[in-house]
């Protein structure tokens, strides 16, 4: 073995060890693994919101919004003008990353309701990184700070 396999060997074991023993508790993503997640492809979170009003169904096709955040950290909240992707900062990507993992792993939303009769409905959807789709939550989420912080995050990346 030349010395520069034995170099490079090392190196990634050090490399491991750090990855293993990372500044973020079991089972939560840091910043060491944005890479590996950011190689994967498609969406990470979906999030559609449906309006509750009776109208006609081409208006409400129109008003239906769906935003999501893209395995690549890119978050896309498209808008009559704008339908680009922004990239988002990672420590934010790594927020909804976590957050999705944490909340499916959990079954965080189950049996959590709002009695409202009005309004729009909102669909959490996360996509695991093989591609599974996972409902987080499906219905009215006025009063769940958490839904709301995380639709307020991936809103404020609108180009408009």
């Amino acid at each position: 073995m030349n010395i520069a396999a034995k170099i490079f060997s090392v190196f990634m074991t050090a490399v491991l060890a750090f990855g293993m023993s990372g500044c973020t508790a079991p089972g939560k993503a840091g910043r060491s693994d944005i890479n590996e997640l950011q190689s994967h492809k498609g969406d990470l979170l979906v999030i559609v919101s449906h309006p509750q009003e009776a109208m006609p169904a081409e208006e409400y096709d129109k008003a239906v919004v769906r935003m999501s955040v893209t395995y690549d950290g890119c978050a896309i909240n498209p808008n009559p003008i704008n339908n680009a992707k922004v990239k988002m900062p990672d420590d934010e990507y790594l927020r909804i990353y976590n957050f999705c993992v944490e909340a499916a792993a959990e079954n965080r939303f189950a049996g959590y309701s709002e009695d409202i009769c009005v309004g729009t409905t909102y669909t959490f959807t996360y996509y695991d990184t093989e591609g599974n789709a996972h409902v987080l939550y499906d219905g009215y989420c006025y009063d769940n700070k958490e839904l709301q912080d995380i639709m307020k995050l991936i809103s404020k990346y609108s180009l408009d």
